[in-house]
């Protein structure tokens, strides 16, 4: 366990990346309230560690095809809902399961890059059929949620399945073609005004598919003001009305600016910027370097993180501790080989 500990440099990125943050609460206009809000940042810390640890002492426990059963029930779930949108609070014209529609999105993407990535590789542990079915599922609930980001999220990642394995090519023009088939029938669908075109209208403040761009411009001010530690973790929601003080969307109360990077430009300045940036390098490059010669578990952790680097360009995922926590556990699952042979990259 202890090997396993020293041999992973995520973990020595991630204290990097907490420290960035405790450093940012001490040195903002409300330090007791950041510093609260960033101790959360260890969570992440404490979970990959846990995992790395668990996999060292019990290799062969059977995680993943506990959690692509979970996956697929959730799957079921989610896909249940749009049919039901008249039933109270059981209904909803999008797929969410029990959180909300965009994480479980994001969820179901990640979950289809599994299926994909054992159909690829097959492993014992994981008949091809259950892989298959998975895709199916996954598939069907990822559309069903209307989560755009995370349909280009689940697209990239199969893009980085194309250049890790040549057999994954054969797919590339049914992928292509099922991901505009998606995204032009959202069109169709009663998403509530959620379609790709409404991006796209001219801008109106009142226009909530168009509020991210007042909450990236409010993000960049406070970067602005503050450009090396930036406000403070939580400094986002305890200043958004100073730098935009018209309501956006309907709503004046912000906490996120739905973009991750920029979000922690706002909330850490450059020196969390760097911190997160350094941090996700290593998890992308342990991930490919895993993938080279290991099974399908690793392909799946290489596709993941592209797929979650996206997701972050519309949403603070990482900050999401249910989904972070999903995701570590997957990158934990697929980088386990490198810990046992104790390599350092």
């Amino acid at each position: 366990m202890l090997a396993a500990w020293r041999s992973e440099p995520a973990l020595g990125a991630l204290v990097l990346y907490g420290a960035a943050g405790l450093l940012a609460a001490l040195l903002s206009a409300w330090p007791a309230a950041a510093a609260r809000d960033a101790l959360k940042d260890w969570h992440r810390l404490w979970s990959l560690g846990l995992f790395a640890a668990a996999l060292a002492v019990e290799p062969e426990a059977p995680v993943l095809p506990a959690l692509a059963a979970s996956f697929g029930l959730m799957a079921l779930i989610g896909s249940a809902q749009p049919l039901s949108a008249g039933w109270g609070a059981w209904g909803n014209h999008r797929a969410h399961g029990f959180v909300h529609p965009v994480v479980y999105g994001e969820q179901m993407a990640l979950a289809v890059l599994g299926g994909l990535s054992f159909l690829i590789r097959p492993d014992r542990r994981w008949p091809r059929a259950a892989a298959g079915l998975l895709v199916v599922l996954a598939a069907a609930a990822l559309y069903l949620s209307q989560t755009r980001m995370a349909l280009f999220a689940a697209a990239l990642g199969f893009g980085a399945l194309l250049l890790r394995e040549a057999r994954a090519r054969r797919w590339l023009f049914p992928a292509l073609l099922l991901t505009a088939a998606a995204a032009v029938s959202w069109q169709y669908l009663p998403t509530e005004g959620r379609t790709l075109t409404a991006v796209f209208e001219r801008y109106s403040p009142n226009n909530p598919q168009q509020a991210r761009f007042a909450l990236w411009d409010a993000a960049w001010k406070m970067f602005e003001k503050h450009p090396l530690t930036g406000v403070g973790p939580s400094g986002y929601r305890r200043d958004f009305e100073r730098y935009h003080p018209a309501p956006v969307g309907g709503q004046a109360d912000w906490g996120s600016a739905h973009d991750l990077y920029l979000h922690q430009l706002a909330e850490r300045g450059l020196l969390g910027e760097a911190a997160l940036l350094l941090l996700l390098c290593v998890l992308l490059l342990r991930a490919w370097r895993a993938a080279r010669d290991g099974g399908a578990a690793a392909l799946w952790a290489a596709a993941a993180i592209p797929a979650f680097l996206a997701m972050n360009l519309t949403e603070t995922a990482f900050q999401n501790e249910q989904f972070a926590a999903l995701l570590l556990l997957i990158w934990a699952c697929g980088t386990a080989p490198l810990r046992r042979g104790g390599e350092i990259i």
